[in-house]
């Protein structure tokens, strides 16, 4: 089973997916909000997913913002949505670190579902 990384946007949303091991987070794609929910349950059973992990936003003291709340509510209706088990990890730097590695690439957002998910393999391993 593998674990699916969501790096939420309100304009998109960007998606890795771990291999089977749950060792390694690959990039997946970018979808908009439209199309994520309607194409989620069927990425869910396609890619074989047993748990969601999303980037879960603080500012840079750690605290909750305006974003978090709204990644709250998103969260809630993944959960619903799916039923799989979601939980979240903290996502700061992981935009920024999609930019240092990428360079010149404008759409960074599945890149940084797969940082987010791969700290939470490393995290969990």
């Amino acid at each position: 089973m593998r674990i699916l990384g969501i790096d939420y946007g309100e304009k998109r949303i960007g998606l890795a997916v771990s291999d089977e091991s749950q060792t390694l987070a690959r990039e997946l794609m970018i979808l908009s909000p439209k199309e994520f929910w309607q194409q989620l349950n069927q990425l869910v059973s396609s890619q074989q997913i047993s748990k969601i992990v999303i980037g879960w936003p603080l500012n840079m003291s750690g605290e909750e913002t305006q974003k978090t709340k709204e990644v709250e509510s998103f969260k809630l209706k993944v959960e619903s949505m799916t039923g799989v088990k979601t939980e979240t990890i903290d996502e700061r730097l992981s935009s920024q670190m999609a930019q240092n590695i990428s360079g010149e690439k404008k759409d960074l957002d599945s890149l940084a579902a797969q940082i987010i998910l791969q700290n939470y393999l490393d995290k969990n391993k």
